[in-house]
């Protein structure tokens, strides 16, 4: 019988993770999943965003979305054209990562910030740090919406705010 190596047992085990997480509930722990569907095509270009395999090769994680989709029931006859896997920062760093929630509290409030930073942090997201300062950020605007929804029934009040990040082009 031959001996199965870790590195198999680990791709299986992921790609078991990622289908169990396609057929659940919207989650703000990772994988995180952006879908684009094709109606026309009946296909979906899927990137999913997950440090778990960041040190597999781009084909592997392909392959891993690939094998996912096929074993769970979210295509409903579609097919996947493209299976994109990234890590947090490689997803952050091309700008996938373009949703935000921000803190809107003013210096006259009368709350507990360090309060309002746990329930912030509370709420899952990828935590990035930009510059100075530490930022949640979300792949979708349905991410960030679940995120604020569930900050606003932690930590209620006018403290909060989703924004979104727009690429600019520089033309020379």
């Amino acid at each position: 019988m031959p001996v199965r190596s870790q590195h198999t047992t680990r791709v299986e085990s992921l790609t078991a993770d990622l289908a169990q997480r396609l057929d659940g509930p919207l989650s703000l722990d990772e994988p995180f999943l952006i879908e684009d569907r094709v109606p026309q095509t009946r296909s979906r270009h899927v990137v999913v965003i997950w440090d778990a395999w960041k040190d597999l090769s781009r084909e592997e994680r392909s392959n891993i979305i690939l094998d996912a989709y096929s074993s769970s029931n979210r295509l409903r006859g579609d097919t996947v054209r493209v299976a994109m896997g990234l890590t947090q920062e490689e997803a952050f760093d091309i700008g996938y990562l373009p949703f935000q929630i921000v803190s809107t509290i003013r210096n006259a409030d009368p709350i507990d910030r360090d309060a309002a930073r746990r329930a912030l942090d509370s709420v899952g997201g990828i935590h990035v740090r930009v510059g100075s300062s530490e930022q949640v950020r979300f792949p979708s605007q349905e991410y960030a919406q679940e995120a604020y929804r569930q900050l606003t029934s932690k930590f209620p009040g006018p403290y909060w705010a989703i924004t979104q990040e727009v690429p600019t082009i520089s033309r020379a």
